[in-house]
């Protein structure tokens, strides 16, 4: 078994430990507990550090060498379980057995490679593990630099297989090959005065890694076909639900079009006759017939600054459930959005649960007229919906407005809030304004 100075393990145990947080939330930043994720990954290896050193079983290979490992994980899913992020937890251990594999490849065959080109001894020295992780990083930093092209699509599979049975036959294929490749390390490590046995496990966990990634990849692409195939037929829906508006909507131009010549020359003839009373009549009866359209004020071209088609046609849906329900809703979006894909599918949840519940009530409030906007800043994307409250309004804890016209309750939406994010509920007047901030991550 290959052996380090107390000094060496500690710096290569630093080093090691946070890259492999910072992979595992590399694509989590929701589960993290605090802003700085450098900071985190820091403070979460030196802790790690200081059990391994002071582990009287660390250079055995028995279960009480792993026991800081053991520890990092429960530390890790006590945070999800203090938070309840519990969906997250199959994710997170697929990603945490591939992010473990991948940095033990790498180190693995550093360590490999340098023996060879130096010695044994030098490669067990301070300045050889010292000249090992330097490598190290730099390898590590120029793939967290290249898997940034994977993110929206790696964020996409996640959030697209949460709770569905493909997740869990993933972490259990995963599981399998983790703990397999954990025995053989073990069983390795245990061998006397041989370094021979790193050739063969940077080979096994190279196999593996690539195998992994290969069927992450394949896992991608799948998805991302399918969710190709989904936004076209939200697409397709959502054109179809506008072209049968403004359709309806030139129906009834052409048919008020043959009538309103008649229209005309009876409210002259009443004007003529000067019966007043009888022109009020007609014009009341003829501002009657008229039908509002549900597509007159929105058009597609209103949202093409919202980039997700699932977005999109959540908003248009609302909007004509608005119309519906009397309520005058004038959506805004100033600026092309560029959030991420869970950021706008986060919030696009959070529109459906808290705007459909409220649009009874506020169709009844003077005015009947409903602003919503979504502004997005380099740090978050926020929505501002403003609405009329009567004179007798108040709040009612954070997420709920009272009156005697009946309640307007935003507590779906609060429930739906990820990490970091915030509600504001406040009154001004006759005027409420609802403030929902999600993080860019």
């Amino acid at each position: 078994m290959v052996t380090v100075s107390p000094l060496s393990l500690g710096i290569a145990d630093y080093s090691m430990v946070f890259w492999f947080v910072l992979f595992q939330y590399y694509w989590f930043p929701e589960l993290l507990p605090m802003r700085h994720t450098s900071l985190f990954c820091a403070l979460v290896a030196g802790a790690y550090t200081l059990m391994d050193l002071i582990n009287p079983f660390t250079s055995r290979s028995t279960l009480l060498g792993a026991l800081p490992v053991i520890l990092l994980l429960g530390f890790e899913i006590g945070l999800m379980g203090l938070r309840h992020q519990w969906r997250y937890l199959p994710a997170f251990i697929d990603v945490a057995i591939l992010s473990y594999l991948l940095i033990e490849f790498i180190d693995m065959t550093v360590l490999a490679g340098m023996i060879p080109l130096t010695s044994l001894a030098f490669a067990t020295s301070f300045w050889g593990t010292l000249s090992e992780l330097v490598i190290n990083n730099i390898i590590f930093a120029l793939i967290g630099s290249g898997l940034w092209l994977s993110r929206a699509p790696m964020e996409n599979l996640i959030q697209d297989i949460l709770g569905r049975s493909m997740e869990y036959a993933f972490l259990a294929f995963m599981s399998v090959l983790g703990v397999v490749y954990i025995l053989f390390e073990y069983s390795l490590q245990s061998l006397d005065d041989s370094d021979h046995y790193l050739i063969f496990l940077a080979g096994v966990a190279g196999t593996l890694v690539v195998g992994l990634s290969l069927s992450t990849y394949m896992l991608m692409q799948t998805n991302l076909q399918a969710t190709h195939t989904q936004l076209q037929s939200q697409q397709q829906r959502f054109r179809e639900q506008y072209t049968t508006e403004l359709n309806r909507q030139m129906a009834a131009v052409r048919t008020f079009s043959h009538d309103y010549q008649n229209m005309l020359l009876g409210l002259g003839g009443y004007l003529e006759d000067q019966d007043y009373a009888g022109f009020r009549q007609l014009y009341i009866d003829i501002r009657s017939g008229w039908e509002t359209s549900n597509a007159a004020d929105l058009t597609i071209e209103d949202l093409a600054n919202v980039p997700n088609a699932d977005l999109r046609f959540r908003l248009y849906h609302n909007y004509l459930l608005g119309q519906q329900q009397g309520v005058q809703l004038f959506v805004k979006v100033p600026e092309p959005l560029t959030a991420t894909v869970t950021t706008l599918k986060d919030m696009g949840q959070i529109v459906d649960s808290a705007l459909p519940p409220t649009l009874p009530i506020l169709g009844k409030l003077t005015p009947n007229t409903v602003t919503f906007e979504l502004r997005e800043t380099a740090k978050e994307l926020a929505w501002f919906l403003t609405f009329p409250v009567p004179g007798d309004a108040q709040l009612d804890g954070h997420s709920r407005v009272t009156s005697a016209q009946g309640v307007l309750d935003f507590s779906n939406a609060h429930e739906l809030l990820p990490a970091k994010a915030t509600l504001t509920l406040q009154l001004k007047l006759h005027w409420g304004q609802l403030t929902i901030a999600l993080p860019k991550t």
